[in-house]
């Protein structure tokens, strides 16, 4: 009988270190391409926001008349 019993787990640092940095790394570039697409997004809605303002400034004022 095994009066003693202990498990040795070797773990292999090298594999989980470098699984652990390309985890960041992909969280890193995920973060920057999300970044990018909502800054795009915003800027459109800006743009579509102020398309609309001058639209409905131009319905105040009579037809020919120039706004900036």
């Amino acid at each position: 009988m095994i009066s003693n019993c202990q498990i040795k787990i070797k773990l292999n640092t090298d594999m989980n270190f470098e699984a652990g940095i390309r985890f960041i790394v992909f969280l890193i570039i995920f973060g920057v391409i999300n970044y990018l697409m909502m800054l795009t997004r915003y800027e459109n809605d800006i743009k579509k926001k102020k398309l609309l303002q001058h639209k409905k400034i131009s319905r105040l004022y009579p037809k020919g008349s120039f706004i900036f």
